[in-house]
């Protein structure tokens, strides 16, 4: 025994594995396996709205006979499924209550929606004026843009004269439906606001800032492949050579660099970001990579610390 307290020196994987645990956190977010969002979920659907269909007498056993019961006739629906989907000769009566019984199609998490047309804007020329970007600038990064998303034979030439010329459609608010926080079919609505360098209610101008998923969530880091942005444009363009060509639905942003990178920061647990001098003026993608607003915290002037820990509609009701 005097042997392995001396030799030891807690240096075995239990107790080494809690000296990461706080930089793990900070640098990665909540350890999954230690995770209590799947227990609230389970304790608001099993218990709370259980507890609201009881009488208040004896709640426990009618929540637990409520609750079996629930079990049971959802096992018993799987198998009728799984027995009709394999060709099973199934009753009439039982084929229609499986068609009562579906579920209603949840809505399309990577639905984006675009509200709020500029009157006056024709082509780039004109999208240029009204967002105060050059028509050089904008033509160049449509060019990338097709050339990283198009197959080269229904591409544009790369003649920003011809550019210069295509039909635009400027808006000014885009819906994003995000997953509400601990909550399995109930969704929230951000709307991001992007007037350029218009007046937003005769005050100033308003271009929201949103997530752009840059990469996967499994990355590690902070923000899981994201990267805080804040909007130019919403825009509509065919780009395609052909006439019956697709129109695209873009988003012109200008991306913020991060700061100590990507670390949070040991004195509040932030990750920062700024805009530098030299941050490119407009890049173009694709309107499905936004997957909600980002709300960020005024540090100094060109820094602003980015909110990765509190939902947006949490963070709202503080």
């Amino acid at each position: 025994m005097e042997l392995i307290h001396s030799e030891s020196n807690l240096n075995f994987v239990k107790m080494h594995l809690i000296s990461h645990t706080r930089d793990h956190i900070y640098m990665f977010g909540n350890i999954p396996i230690y995770s209590t969002e799947y227990g609230e979920l389970a304790h608001k659907e099993q218990i709370k709205d259980g507890w609201r269909r009881t009488t208040k007498i004896d709640a426990a056993r009618q929540i637990l006979s409520s609750y079996g019961r629930q079990h049971a006739v959802c096992m018993r629906l799987l198998n009728m499924v799984f027995l009709q989907r394999a060709g099973a000769d199934l009753p009439t009566d039982v084929v229609e209550d499986l068609e009562k019984t579906r579920p209603a199609p949840t809505p399309s998490a990577h639905r984006r929606i675009l509200k709020g047309g500029r009157d006056k804007i024709h082509d780039v020329v004109d999208f240029g004026s009204a967002c105060d970007i050059s028509p050089e600038t904008i033509c160049w990064e449509l060019i990338r843009y097709c050339r990283l998303s198009l197959p080269p034979e229904r591409r544009r030439p790369e003649n920003p004269a011809i550019l210069r010329g295509l039909p635009v459609e400027l808006l000014t608010q885009l819906e994003i439906l995000v997953l509400a926080f601990q909550e399995s079919g109930v969704y929230d609505i951000h709307s991001a606001r992007c007037t350029g360098a218009r007046l937003f209610r005769n005050q100033t101008s308003r271009n929201d800032c949103v997530w752009i998923q840059a990469g996967g969530e499994n990355m590690y880091s902070a923000l899981r492949g994201r990267l805080p942005a804040r909007l130019i444009a919403l825009f509509k363009i065919q780009l395609g050579y052909m006439q019956q060509d697709t129109v695209y639905r873009l988003v012109g942003v200008q991306f913020m660099s991060l700061v100590d990178s990507r670390r949070p920061s040991d004195l509040h647990g932030l990750v920062t970001v700024q805009l530098r001098d030299l941050t490119r003026e407009l890049t173009i993608e694709d309107i499905g990579t936004i997957i909600g607003l980002a709300y960020l915290i005024p540090a100094t002037d060109r820094r602003w610390l980015v909110n990765i820990w509190i939902d947006l509609r949490t963070f709202n009701e503080i």
